[in-house]
């Protein structure tokens, strides 16, 4: 675009200025930068001349043009900290429609832009909002959060509300995850929460209604099992989800539960159920959908996780039941972890993939005993096949093993307490299911080195009837790696008394090499089961591992 064509554009000539920005947007449907308005104040002649239309009614007809021309533009960066100001901000918020919501009693009265303004007013918003600071801080300072959780309970009077509450959504997103007085704003003055999960139910409720209406009656399963998303109500659901984890981030699940807390998460936690049982178009949409439900309930105190494996009444029945309970979306977040460990190829994204969801299932096992049970039950079913070591393999139990291992030692940690609380954090059962060389480091951590039993925190009843195949190899199962070996000749065999003190003293000049060198350095257990380094292998002599001493 030249200087000439940006001069078009400030005068009133909306032939014209229709020909330059339809022809602007067919060239740089797909740009990011826009290196030409660099020159001779292009950039700013140009905005100015969009947003001054903008502001005048007699240009209308070019409202939509010119806001999908700023949402190009928004998405360069350059410049934009300068350009912006509070009444290009204020203008877009009004185009936008959220002002008719900020006072629900004059709603009625005030009529809603048309569709295509107010939907390329949002999106110019949520680049705007997400490229620049500058427009963030001013949004703090408009109505616009009073507008966007007013207009949350006010869809059913809008008649296109599938064609801005995605774009609602997205810009709720960025503002509550990057500016932290308007977070707290919608989350404590305008309470975002509720009305949140209340959208989150409508949705429910209206694409179980639509699925009921195509199946017809007489041949709908239950109605939580029966909800079926569509493409834009599930990037929906996501966004608000999404949203939702920012007003719950850093709210300390450890604290003490508020009765207002307490009635949130009740409202929440049938929410997530339903939509871990939701059916969506791809499985990709579905992990996507999962995904969030899982970030989520890391902000979810364990407690109020037993409301995700609800009770069974008479005539109910579901997919996956364990002790009366439906377990379809215990059994849903377990094959989200699967998911996520098939797409984990390297340590690299290890953290980002795999913490939330072990998270998840760290607060499930701990928070209610028929979910720590159903699990074990899944992760680490009865011993039969002890020939390979518990790393090796496909299994949910094997990748576990292998991550034990991880140089990614948040993983690592995530990985061993959820092995270890399935195990009633009973040490011998947890060496028996990992080898006692992968969960050294845990228990090492935990101080139960020297310890074969943990702390009674659990039900007394037994879940660990070994097999016969596993009762038949234990005699020659070899506890440090956890598994079989198969016989070995003696190395010895058929040397001299000198070739055997040759090479003892050959591992003697070895390990003293290493002591000097700093690559080991000798430990005992000390008291508090935990590795305590000595001055001298002699000590070791003195005080044997794993025998008291006075």
């Amino acid at each position: 675009m030249n200087e000439d064509e940006i001069a078009i554009l400030s005068s009133n000539n909306t032939e014209e200025i229709t020909r330059i920005l339809e022809n602007f947007l067919k060239v740089n449907d797909s740009a990011f930068t826009f290196p030409f308005l660099l020159a001779n104040n292009r950039r700013v002649s140009l905005w100015a001349a969009l947003f001054q239309h903008l502001q005048t009614k007699s240009s209308e007809s070019v409202h939509v043009l010119c806001l999908t021309t700023i949402r190009l533009l928004s998405r360069d960066k350059t410049e934009l900290e300068k350009l912006i100001c509070e009444k290009w901000i204020v203008t877009l918020i009004e185009k936008a429609g959220l002002f008719n919501f900020v006072d629900p009693e004059e709603t009625a009265d005030v009529d809603m832009p048309i569709k295509e303004v107010v939907v390329e007013a949002l999106k110019c918003l949520c680049n705007i909002a997400f490229n620049s600071e500058v427009a963030r801080a001013l949004c703090a300072h408009t109505s616009i959060a009073q507008g966007l959780v007013a207009r949350l309970r006010s869809y059913k009077e809008i008649p296109f509300k599938d064609d801005i509450m995605l774009f609602d959504m997205k810009l709720l997103f960025i503002l509550t995850a990057l500016r932290q007085d308007i977070k707290s704003k919608i989350k404590e003055e305008l309470h975002g929460m509720d009305y949140l999960i209340s959208c989150l139910n409508e949705l429910v409720i209206e694409a179980t209604e639509t699925q009921s209406e195509v199946a017809g009656s007489s041949n709908v399963i239950e109605d939580s099992h029966n909800c079926y998303l569509q493409e834009n109500q599930q990037a929906i659901v996501c966004e608000i989800l999404k949203t939702q984890f920012n007003l719950m981030l850093h709210s300390g699940s450890e604290e003490p539960v508020s009765e207002a807390d307490e009635g949130m998460y009740l409202r929440l936690m049938p929410a997530i159920t339903t939509l871990l049982y939701a059916h969506v178009p791809t499985q990709e949409k579905l992990m996507e959908l999962h995904s969030n439900i899982a970030n989520l309930l890391t902000s979810v105190p364990p407690v109020f996780y037993q409301y995700l494996t609800p009770e069974l009444h008479d005539g109910e029945t579901a997919q996956h039941i364990y002790d009366g309970r439906n377990m379809d979306a215990l059994q849903a977040l377990l094959e989200l972890f699967e998911y996520r460990l098939s797409i984990t190829t390297s340590t690299k994204n290890q953290y980002e993939n795999l913490s939330p969801i072990l998270t998840v299932l760290n607060k499930s096992s701990r928070g209610c005993r028929a979910q720590r049970k159903y699990l074990r039950q899944v992760v680490l079913p009865p011993l039969r096949d002890v020939s390979r070591p518990p790393e090796k393999g496909k299994t949910l139990r094997n990748q576990l093993c292998r991550l034990l291992t991880t140089p990614v030692t948040s993983v690592r940690d995530l990985v061993a307490e959820f092995l270890f609380i399935l195990c009633k954090e009973k040490v011998g059962r947890m060496v028996k299911y990992t080898g006692f060389g992968n969960a050294a480091g845990h228990l090492a951590q935990k101080g139960l080195m020297g310890s074969s039993r943990g702390p009674v925190l659990y039900s007394s009843s037994s879940e660990d009837s070994d097999t016969e195949e596993y009762l038949e190899a234990q005699p020659r199962i070899d506890p440090v790696v956890g598994c079989t070996r198969p016989p070995r000749s003696n190395p010895f065999e058929g040397m001299t008394d000198e070739q055997k003190e040759h090479e003892a003293m050959k591992l003697v000049n070895l390990f003293d090499k290493m002591l000097s060198e700093g690559v080991v350095k000798p430990a005992r257990v000390g008291p508090d089961g935990r590795p305590q380094p000595v001055d001298h292998v002699l000590e070791l002599r003195d005080h044997p591992p794993n025998r008291p001493h006075n």
